[in-house]
């Protein structure tokens, strides 16, 4: 069995493969539960989330202790070729581990994160979608 995705609306085709490929990787024990859909933008800014088109996850951890695991396992879909992921790369845009305030983005790896701290992690799939999303 595999943890339950949330979404209320739309969801595009890179973030339906981000959650396949988490489920296989991660299993109910590790994570509680994955959030796709928001219609919202980024705290503090004017821009659109990428909830608002569908195109990234919130995967929560059933203990914090695991926030850290499912981080680091996203990255590895995103950087080696795996079974769990068909032996095509996942291609994300940034993971954000929230509790352990960083973000791995593809050009630079894990740096510094200025945001909210709580246990969940946030997998971001590419391309990024830009405008206005159809909720708005």
């Amino acid at each position: 069995m595999t943890f339950p995705i949330n979404s209320t609306s739309t969801m595009t085709a890179a973030c339906e493969r981000v959650c396949r490929v988490m489920q296989r990787v991660a299993n109910e024990e590790k994570i509680a539960s994955g959030g796709v859909f928001n219609c919202r933008k980024i705290a503090g800014t004017n821009t659109w989330s990428q909830h608002a088109w569908g195109n990234a996850v919130d995967l929560f951890p059933t203990e914090a202790k695991f926030n850290d695991e499912i981080a680091k396992a996203a990255v590895t879909q995103a950087t080696k070729r795996t079974l769990a992921n068909r032996g095509r790369k996942l291609e994300l845009s940034n993971v954000i581990d929230h509790l352990n305030s960083r973000v791995w983005t593809p050009g630079t790896g894990w740096h510094d994160y200025n945001g909210t701290v709580d246990p969940h992690v946030h997998v971001q799939a590419a391309p990024i979608k830009t405008g206005t999303p159809g909720c708005a």
